[in-house]
């Protein structure tokens, strides 16, 4: 938002207090300007003087002063919205917040030409058994910096597992436990908006199967889209727990005796059952003929 004045206007310099203490609530945060949306507006205040920048002015074509301008980011050249309110800070801020609210700043941004482009990477990193984080970001280069707002790090995994994985070790494993051996593989996970980013939470358990030898690091995932600051660069970050335990999956053989002390198990519950049974029925019997004797 502009305010294009100039020195030797008067009006200008009696307006310009009111301007300083505005310019001063909104790039100070106090006065908040929010999009249709409800999500906060990065909303800069300034003053360009046209006599030092008279060509700039000219290309804007300012014919008054002083003229206040709301510029909205990525609009053609020549759109803006004007101010023709009373020259104090409410009627400023109240105009501000009206013209922000008409927009849905942060549409169509599911797709975008620069996002066309990617990377793909491919390793392996030696990992401590204790919980841990590796996450993957944009850094700025010797002669260039990164625009955290253009940075998107939506992305499909190919592969991520723990531990060395022989050929064929997968399909070797029982049925129920193939599932947790690579369960990021071939899943995407992207973000449809900018300052976003998508979190993974990995819980890691090595288990040993006793009748074949082999060894599997079993994994849970869960995810989730983490909400970032303007100023923060995304990252894709996946956050490890490795167990401090090992799960032994095997087959017992059972004795000759859990089968005898099954069968008296079984004996001696039906003897109870029977007995509880006898009992009652001699207790009725004892009761019924207790009565009929009273009524003889």
């Amino acid at each position: 938002m502009v305010d294009f004045y100039a020195d030797w206007c008067g009006h200008c310099r009696d307006f310009a207090p009111t301007w300083a203490s505005f310019e001063s609530a909104v790039n100070d945060g106090r006065a908040v300007a929010t999009d249709a949306d409800g999500s906060k507006v990065n909303l800069r205040v300034l003053k360009l003087n046209c006599v030092d920048f008279e060509e700039t002015c000219q290309e804007q074509r300012i014919r008054f002063f002083p003229a206040i301008r709301l510029y909205r980011r990525g609009a053609k050249d020549g759109e803006f919205a004007e101010y023709q309110g009373g020259r104090n800070e409410q009627d400023l801020i109240t105009w501000m917040q009206e013209q922000t609210r008409q927009r849905h700043l942060h549409t169509g941004v599911t797709y975008h030409d620069m996002f066309k482009d990617g990377c793909r990477m491919s390793g392996t990193l030696d990992v401590a058994r204790v919980p841990g984080t590796v996450h993957f970001q944009a850094q700025k280069s010797a002669v260039r910096d990164i625009n955290p707002a253009y940075t998107n790090v939506s992305h499909t995994v190919h592969h991520f597992s723990f531990g060395e994985q022989p050929h064929g070790l997968k399909a070797a494993l029982p049925a129920q436990y193939k599932q947790h051996v690579n369960p990021l593989d071939g899943r995407t996970f992207s973000v449809d908006k900018f300052h976003k980013a998508p979190s993974h939470f990995i819980k890691v358990v090595h288990t040993r199967f006793e009748q074949s030898g082999l060894r599997s690091y079993q994994q849970t995932h869960q995810s989730s889209v983490r909400t970032l600051q303007r100023s923060m660069t995304p990252q894709a970050k996946f956050s490890y727990d490795l167990a401090p335990v090992e799960v032994v999956v095997g087959k017992g053989n059972r004795r000759w005796y859990d089968y005898v002390t099954q069968i008296f198990a079984i004996t001696g519950g039906a003897f109870t059952v029977m007995s509880m049974s006898a009992g009652f029925l001699k207790a009725g019997q004892v009761q019924v003929k207790a009565m009929l004797d009273k009524l003889n």
